[in-house]
């Protein structure tokens, strides 16, 4: 059985916890694999660099990073640091991590459209994707070698070049094409709330076919999350936090937000 693992890139994220959960659970014979988000490191290089941090606001609620010529640099060297950063903790822990950068093909968007000051505008200079399709052959084989493959969020374009693409939506596609029984994707926040200020307000379960009535309720960054919920195909997605203790077996055991494909009762 093949579990998917999204680590989100945000501030908060104790990599080193997380990580020691996913080596206990290999060793006990578990297969996993690792996608990781880069967003914290790339600011951070950025402000280093001096170059502005901008996004993009999608007519429909979502954001994105605005990576023109100079920030898809960055982002490059970030995805590519923190997939060694892993790759090495996972080895002090006994595992045998594969970093994979280039397991992802996507299409480069030549036109988004975007809200700026109320205005909508076209954007021409972006180096994001659209993913296309994953190397599934490619991470069973390291499957197969006994290897964690640790996935960085990035695409190799038409014209051989990188871009930018969602890691939760890669960490989805990878789980669908894996055939994976669950995709867990952990962040700085508890899963979905009906209200940020409180929560105790969080939603526990719901079935994917409810997804579009709670959209509304999604804020920032949990929109791309939920999608990524529709995409999997996965029995389970489990939205939770990666900021407690053992945080996938606490997600295993009932924290965060569970959206299920189907009636699994004996689930939990």
């Amino acid at each position: 059985m093949i579990y998917v693992l999204k680590i989100g890139g945000a501030n908060g994220i104790d990599y080193q916890a997380v990580l020691e959960n996913v080596a206990r659970r290999v060793h006990e014979g578990e297969q996993w694999v690792i996608v990781h988000g880069a967003s914290a490191l790339t600011n951070q290089l950025a402000e280093e660099a001096g170059l502005p941090i901008r996004w993009i606001h999608s007519p429909n609620g979502h954001i994105s990073r605005h990576t023109d010529a100079q920030m898809i640099g960055i982002y490059i060297q970030a995805a590519t640091m923190l997939n060694n950063q892993l790759c090495q903790i996972l080895t002090t822990l006994g595992c045998q991590p594969i970093g994979m950068t280039n397991v992802v093909c996507g299409r480069r968007k030549d036109a988004i459209r975007a809200i700026r000051n109320g205005r909508t505008v076209i954007i021409r200079d972006d180096y994001s994707g659209r993913i296309e399709s994953v190397d599934a052959d490619a991470i069973h084989s390291a499957l197969e070698r006994g290897q964690v493959p640790v996935i960085a969020p990035l695409a190799i374009g038409t014209e051989g070049e990188y871009l930018n693409v969602d890691g939760d939506s890669v960490a989805a596609q990878i789980a669908e094409h894996l055939s994976a029984d669950t995709l867990i994707i952990l962040s700085n926040v508890q899963g979905l709330l009906r209200d940020l200020s409180d929560p105790s307000s969080l939603i526990s379960q719901l079935r994917v076919h409810q997804i579009p009535q709670v959209e509304h309720l999604a804020q920032g960054r949990m929109k791309k999350k939920l999608m990524a919920a529709q995409q999997a195909n996965t029995r389970r997605v489990i939205l939770s936090s990666a900021t407690i203790p053992s945080p996938i077996d606490a997600a295993f055991n009932g924290d965060g937000t569970h959206i299920l494909r189907e009636v699994a009762h004996d689930a939990y």
